[in-house]
């Protein structure tokens, strides 16, 4: 009867040895999974949120690119009536009033600017904002007609590329 009972014990110890072990092992595997998923969890809802910045920016980025040429279309139309009237090109000024929405639309672009993550985007909209300034500082009309010949090209490229950009980012 006693190695029974021997028996008897070391078998419940094994099984409770065994039983133990198993579930360590199990809450340990069960742990690791939920902190992986947490993980891919939050790697989505980052990369989400980064998504969403980068498309309202672009977004914002294209409002102001076409404000900055309505802005320019403005004053170059201004400049020509003028030029309609008196016959001569008037060559602007420092003391030469700032075109209208100039100033609101260069700030605008350069705020977006800054805000989107794309090389080519940002560059695409510095080149635009030079262009529309040399347009507005153009010495004559011939130059003012040569420097504007860009301006419509260019903002189709930085369109261009904002719509091939855009749909990778929904």
């Amino acid at each position: 009867m006693p190695d029974e009972a021997i028996f008897g014990l070391v078998g419940v110890l094994l099984g409770s040895l065994t039983t133990s072990i198993l579930t360590i092992y199990k809450e340990r595997l069960t742990t690791r999974h939920e902190a992986a998923l947490r993980d891919l969890q939050y790697e989505r809802e980052r990369k989400s949120a980064r998504d969403a910045f980068q498309r309202d920016s672009i977004q914002t980025l294209q409002s102001a690119v076409s404000e900055l040429i309505k802005s320019v279309y403005a004053e170059l139309d201004r400049v020509l009536a003028i030029t309609r009237e008196s016959g001569k090109w008037p060559v602007r000024q420092w003391e030469t009033p700032t075109a209208v929405g100039w100033s609101a639309a260069v700030l605008l672009l350069e705020s977006s600017r800054a805000r989107v993550f794309d090389d080519e985007l940002r560059s695409l909209a510095a080149e635009l904002r030079t262009v529309a300034g040399d347009c507005i500082w153009a010495k004559n009309l011939e130059e003012a007609k040569e420097r504007s010949k860009r301006l419509e090209p260019l903002q189709i490229q930085f369109n261009e590329a904002a719509a091939e950009l855009l749909p990778s980012l929904y």
